[in-house]
């Protein structure tokens, strides 16, 4: 497993997870976003914190991320314009949030991308305080699939 992590910013808490091996075939419905949120859930409820709440704008300012990565074949918090996770939100005209933090991650194993982009994520310690800060009551997730078959995640959460 290969795994990178990007450093905490002021306001915006960042992270990134990249998993490989043996590249597989992946149903749309194998990475859905709501996957991923029943899961992060999940996680979340097991350790006695309230469940994230969806936002849709979160979401589809997650879910422009994602695609722009996959269309361009890049993974980063910033993406080609420059702009950061908060600068994202903001031009995607998002506000009122008072803390804003992003994970990303990629994989290409074969099985289930999604529980072992989380597992990964809980295995980071920034990633981890992202998915278990008890301050977020908000989330936005995206997925995409690269043209070579590998999976990408984008995890938005919020306090508002």
């Amino acid at each position: 497993m290969n795994l990178r992590a990007l450093p905490c910013g002021a306001l915006a808490l960042l992270g990134v997870i990249l998993l490989a091996p043996a590249a597989e075939s992946l149903e749309p419905s194998e990475r859905s976003p709501e996957q991923v949120e029943q899961h992060v859930n999940r996680v979340r409820v097991d350790r006695h914190l309230k469940p994230l709440r969806r936002s849709r704008e979160l979401a589809r300012a997650a879910q422009q991320h994602a695609d722009d990565m996959a269309r361009n074949g890049y993974l980063s918090h910033t993406n080609l314009e420059g702009r950061n996770p908060l600068e994202r939100v903001q031009t995607a005209g998002i506000e009122g949030f008072r803390l804003l933090a992003e994970n990303i991650g990629e994989s290409n194993i074969a099985g289930d991308r999604i529980a072992a982009v989380i597992e990964a994520w809980l295995a980071s310690t920034s990633h981890r305080k992202n998915l278990l800060n008890p301050a977020f009551n908000h989330t936005g997730i995206g997925a995409a699939e690269t043209p070579d078959g590998r999976s990408l995640f984008v995890q938005l959460f919020a306090t508002y």
